[in-house]
């Protein structure tokens, strides 16, 4: 008994000798585990908005991810041409199939008559450029003659300025800068009636490349300005990456690189033409669909012979089912670059 109290006195006595208990330090601890277990609990309900982020019809609500975006949901048939412009773009590897890519499915969501590509150091002013388009005129080669520098000083200017989002304005606004000049391409700039200027910024090389487009009726289709720009920050980044993948034509020698494609040197309403032409449909039908008079499409058609080289409505429509046919043919048999 005197030796178990006489234990319970020295543990006493030892007790003196503990390091004090440090209370600022057990607070300190408290602290972290309350924010651990805070942040724990914000992944835990980030990850079920995430669940939220894709629903039944596969559409992306933005705005589970932020309260300043959202929901601007595809219709099946938009979303299956958006992944067909998406894989179109990454088989494009000359200028001819760039032309016939724009001039397809990307017109469903970017009616546009001209595109004007710039890139570079737009600070120094040091750019390469290139004009895509079916207008008569309206080609690179022709920016030599009839340089368009005003036109993207003031786009480019304007779209900085605005945080660089996509910006639709008013042609008259943009292509004041032309003032009386003569050419082929003014001349087909001044048709325009609407433009929308977007691009992308390359943050590694500091670069930025800018995007033009024209057009001679209107470009947001009736899309609300928001969901317009929604989608064209998708689509522009695809145009971004298409020219991408084909070389710069240089402006001094760039009409032997388009000579294959002369016979496309067509007015927007001749194109439309040719496009009912090749469905086989007669000028009563046409003039019927374009509200114009019979008489009016067979002076088209017969322009359209001359300008294409071609002596009837058979080869007219062979001609340019043949350029379709060729780019189909690419991206069929080409395989996707990853």
């Amino acid at each position: 008994m005197e030796m178990f109290n006489q234990r319970i006195a020295d543990g006493r006595n030892s007790s003196r000798f503990r390091k004090p208990l440090n209370r600022k330090k057990v607070q300190l601890t408290e602290s972290k585990i309350a924010r651990s277990i805070e942040a724990r609990t914000h992944r835990v309900r980030r990850s079920g908005s995430r669940g939220r982020i894709m629903g039944n019809d596969n559409n992306i609500d933005f705005s589970a991810l932020g309260s300043r975006r959202r929901t601007f949901p595809l219709s099946a048939d938009e979303s299956g041409r958006f992944l067909r412009i998406v894989s179109g773009a990454l088989l494009i590897d000359r200028h001819y199939q760039l032309f016939l890519w724009l001039r397809g499915e990307v017109q469903e969501f970017l009616p546009h008559d001209i595109l004007i590509s710039a890139w570079g150091d737009f600070a120094k002013w040091e750019l390469k450029l290139d004009v895509v388009s079916a207008m008569p005129g309206a080609r690179t080669v022709g920016l030599a003659q009839q340089p368009i520098d005003g036109i993207l000083k003031g786009c480019y200017a304007d779209w900085v300025a605005g945080g660089r989002r996509p910006l639709l304005v008013k042609a008259a606004s943009v292509l004041e800068s032309l003032g009386g000049s003569d050419g082929p391409i003014y001349d087909a700039l001044r048709d325009m009636r609407s433009v929308l200027v977007h691009g992308v910024r390359d943050e590694r090389g500091g670069h930025d490349s800018l995007y033009v487009v024209l057009n001679s009726g209107s470009i947001t289709k009736g899309r609300a300005k928001d969901q317009f720009s929604y989608v064209m920050d998708s689509l522009i980044g695809q145009i971004d990456l298409a020219f991408r993948r084909v070389a710069a034509l240089p402006i001094a020698s760039a009409k032997g690189a388009v000579e294959h494609s002369d016979w496309l040197e067509l007015s927007a309403r001749e194109q439309e033409i040719l496009d009912w032409l090749v469905q086989g449909k007669t000028n009563i039908d046409i003039a019927a669909a374009l509200d114009i008079s019979p008489f009016t499409v067979k002076n088209h058609v017969q322009r359209i012979f001359k300008k294409i080289g071609v002596n009837n409505r058979t080869q007219a429509a062979a001609k340019y089912s043949q350029a379709l046919r060729e780019l189909r043919k690419y991206l069929e048999h080409s395989p996707v670059e990853r």
